[in-house]
């Protein structure tokens, strides 16, 4: 008797069900709040069983990038449609722009006034009937002792959503997914400029983390992919004035993209990536007045999450203890730890990228993109499950098996949140945390060594 074998349409069909079904599941979860207790191994259990069915795409993607194209489509538009009806897991940044938007729309500005500034009457008329047209949102916004942290453009976004549904999910969720639709056109134009088949956009675009972090969670990360993905196909065409551009916008969204303008100007001739620095330096100047002339001290998100931020971060917790091992051999008693990490990670980055800037050429450009964004991820001091999204992307033209690995663990995250409750949150700081990016540091080493010996 022969062992029965699934077809391909049928392996294509199961892992489709698979993905739905765990994005179904969480949506369920959401509103039940008889599970709040346990809502955080939960939502890890279903993001990495669904993840196992994610992981197993790219076999079925070689096997047949035609076949598998519609379906892959699909499904992820269901992945993220079931998730409109649904509350946001264990997150409540998106409170944070709900009330930004408003107050951009009323003529306020975020950058200038904290909500809790709002709340204890001390922002003036104008906050307050903000804060009463908000439906409880001012005192629920989280850190609301500080600033808003989010760049202008990003604020945009934020305007457009409150315009569409004022202090509402359902704009905020509409604005994202435009965002990831427009993101989907600039991977196939990718995949189309470095021959690859277009069916490989399946890999952002079926993540059930993605679609969870995107959508249920709201997660204005969104926004930042369209501009980056649209400076590297700028650079890859030798349009370092249009990347410029693209890349000051993306900036402008998250602080982190300025740091590959090198890449982004590097497949041009000398008069046009001074032409480029100059738009890059200019624009993202001009963007970020704003910020610059509204308050910037301790009470600034930027400044807050600049200085002191750490969250699921393993590299960067034993490079801070590294830091403090050659701070206390050198006789450095009074240099904070933390800072001289963050400014390692801040110099590591940017030569990486300076390094792989004079080195690549015009088809390496999203490989080294790749590397400066993955790395700056595993270094950074906060590494939350939403900024997989900085370089998923880029995982459709240059897969990686350690990184694809890494979107499937990264949901261990919502232990932490249970770990909390039950008062042992540094059991996952110290340990935990390890089980997220040891096996893909280790994938990742293996792989460089193979590549190393081939």
């Amino acid at each position: 008797m022969r062992p029965f074998r699934l077809n391909q349409n049928g392996q294509i069909l199961i892992c489709a069900l698979v993905l739905i079904a765990g994005c179904a599941a969480l949506a369920v979860l959401s509103r039940l709040p008889s599970v709040d207790a346990i809502l955080g191994p939960l939502t890890a259990s279903i993001l990495i069983v669904a993840s196992m069915a994610w992981l197993a795409l790219p076999t079925m993607i070689r096997a047949n990038p035609v076949q598998t194209l519609v379906p892959l489509l699909l499904t992820g538009m269901a992945m993220r449609l079931v998730f409109f009806v649904s509350d946001p897991i264990l997150e409540l940044d998106y409170l944070r722009y709900l009330w930004d938007g408003a107050a951009i729309g009323a003529g306020l500005n975020p950058y200038a006034t904290a909500p809790t500034e709002v709340v204890i009457g001390l922002a003036g008329p104008d906050w307050d009937a903000l804060a009463a047209s908000s439906g409880g949102i001012a005192e629920r916004v989280t850190y609301g002792h500080l600033t808003t942290i989010y760049p202008p453009v990003a604020q945009l976004g934020f305007l457009v959503a409150h315009w569409i549904d004022p202090w509402g999910l359902t704009g905020l969720r509409l604005v994202l997914l435009l965002a990831e639709v427009t993101t989907l056109t600039l991977i196939v134009a990718l995949l189309d400029a470095v021959g690859r088949p277009r069916a490989w956009l399946g890999i952002y675009w079926c993540c059930p983390l993605v679609a969870k972090e995107m959508t249920n969670a709201a997660h204005m990360d969104a926004l930042l992919l369209p501009l980056l993905l649209a400076s590297l196909l700028a650079a890859m065409r030798a349009r370092p004035v249009w990347a410029a551009a693209a890349l000051a916008l993306a900036g402008a969204v998250k602080v982190w993209p300025l740091v590959l303008g090198p890449l982004v100007l590097s497949n041009a001739r000398w008069r046009d990536r001074v032409a480029g620095a100059c738009v890059l330096v200019g624009l993202t100047a001009a963007l970020f007045l704003p910020v610059a002339l509204a308050k910037f001290d301790g009470g600034s998100g930027l400044v807050a999450y600049a200085a002191g931020w750490e969250r699921n971060a393993a590299l960067f917790w034993a490079l801070e203890w590294g830091a403090g091992l050659l701070a206390d051999y050198a006789g450095l008693t009074r240099v904070d730890h933390g800072r001289l990490a963050r400014l390692a990670v801040a110099a590591i980055v940017s030569t990486v990228a300076i390094l792989l800037a004079i080195r690549s050429r015009p088809e390496q450009i999203p490989r080294s993109m790749l590397i400066v964004a993955a790395t700056l991820f595993l270094l950074s001091p906060t590494g939350y499950p939403w900024y997989y999204v900085w370089f998923l992307p880029l995982l459709c033209i240059v897969p990686s098996r350690g990184l694809l690995l890494l979107g499937a663990l990264l949901p261990l995250y919502y232990l932490r949140f249970w770990m909390v409750d039950l008062g042992i949150v540094a059991v996952f700081d110290r340990w935990v945390v390890w089980l997220e990016f040891g096996p893909v540091l280790l994938l990742l080493a293996w792989d460089a060594i193979q590549r190393r010996a081939a």
